[in-house]
């Protein structure tokens, strides 16, 4: 192990006192580092440097280290890199560019050493799903289509979703592509789909809900200094005009027509790149590991709209929303539990628990008007 060679006596005692040897360790998953749990950073940062890095060179750099903020995931031939929005710099140029989530060609031999998060085999069996992944995939772009607001586009992939994985589940995956083109189809002339009205609405269900589930899990797994700001913002911002429900739902409903809904008219590509880098990063790889698309696509959803509702609360507190606040939420939002690996189960198993894990209840999560 390199790091025992160290001769620099301050920097191998501070390796020495942060690094764990984990239980059940192998050669690439050996041991972890430890985090200030003030501020959710890593115990080698100095003045927001890496002190390895810094001493050492990169060559002395984890994997992980090496590869973050980049995700890499293979599929067959292909490797797709998207960026994790925990860094700062990453939130900024991803959801700020209109056209940040434009896939382009890249040569991978600049990047050096980098840790895979999905590896897959070429599919190349037609009565396996995974043949049909990229077909899938394709339709799941329908997130690009800005003649749909993103509430409206998020709901219509839910569709999808529901459909696909009513296939997968009878086994009937030679459908796939079928669907796909059925779908494409119905998007561009079905008159049901493309009106956004008859979806369900309601946002007090949604509010109580997704308020509670919060409020509920905050002590177990706030632990960023920046996340810390942001939920003091968010509450105080909800509680601006009383405590009551009445008083809060009034203040939520206002915050979104008067803040939160301004702003997101005008900066839209902000959710659309949100939700494609997850989709790119996340959701896609999570087919080749057997999760259920439907699942997927719920733990999507549970994330804008966790999302939405501290942007609506923060709004409510500045009495305004900008593209800072937004970005510091989701940046913050995104570093306190993206590396939290349960997080998003236990919203999933919640949803189940409670009866909701069906597109009329997405819909509900979603929609605010």
């Amino acid at each position: 192990m390199k790091y025992q060679s160290v001769t620099n006596t301050s920097l191998r005692r501070k390796l020495k006192q942060n690094l764990s040897i984990k239980p059940q360790s192998s050669v690439q998953d050996y041991a972890e580092m430890q985090l200030n749990p003030n501020t959710g950073d890593c115990a080698m940062l100095d003045q927001g440097m890496c002190s390895i890095q810094l001493e050492l060179g990169e060559s002395y750099l984890s994997q992980t280290c090496r590869t973050y903020p980049r995700v890499i995931n293979q599929t067959g031939n292909a490797l797709e890199m998207t960026a994790q929005l925990s860094c700062p710099e990453v939130a900024r140029l991803v959801l700020l560019d209109e056209q940040a989530m434009e896939l382009v060609e890249v040569d991978l031999a600049h990047i050096g050493s980098v840790t895979y998060k999905h590896k897959a085999a070429a599919a190349l069996d037609p009565n396996r799903p995974e043949f049909y992944f990229p077909e899938i995939r394709k339709m799941m772009e329908i997130m690009k289509y800005r003649e749909f607001s993103v509430p409206h586009r998020l709901i219509l992939l839910g569709v999808f979703c529901d459909n696909v994985n009513l296939l997968m589940d009878e086994k009937k995956y030679k459908e796939l592509p079928h669907l796909c083109v059925q779908f494409q189809e119905e998007v561009s002339h079905n008159d049901e789909l493309r009106s956004y009205n008859v979806y369900p609405l309601d946002p007090i269900f949604q509010l109580q809900y997704l308020n509670n589930y919060l409020m509920d899990i905050l002590d177990d797994t706030i632990w960023n200094a920046r996340y810390r700001e942001c939920i003091h913002d968010y509450k105080q911002g909800m509680t601006r005009n009383g405590s009551s429900l009445e008083a809060i739902a009034g203040t939520y409903i206002h915050s979104y027509e008067h803040y939160y809904k301004p702003f997101m008219d005008q900066h839209a590509h902000v959710l659309e790149n949100f939700i494609l880098n997850h989709l790119y990063s996340r959701m896609l790889a999570e087919m080749h590991v057997n999760i259920p698309v439907f699942d997927s696509y719920q733990m999507l959803v549970a994330e804008f709209a966790m999302i939405k509702l501290h942007l609506i609360g923060i709004a409510a507190h500045h009495q305004q929303l900008t593209e800072e606040l937004t970005v510091k939420l989701i940046q913050a939002y995104s570093k306190n539990y993206e590396h939290t690996a349960l997080f998003l189960k236990n919203i999933l198993d919640d949803f189940k628990k409670q009866g909701y894990h069906t597109l009329g209840y997405m819909s509900l999560l979603i929609k605010n008007d």
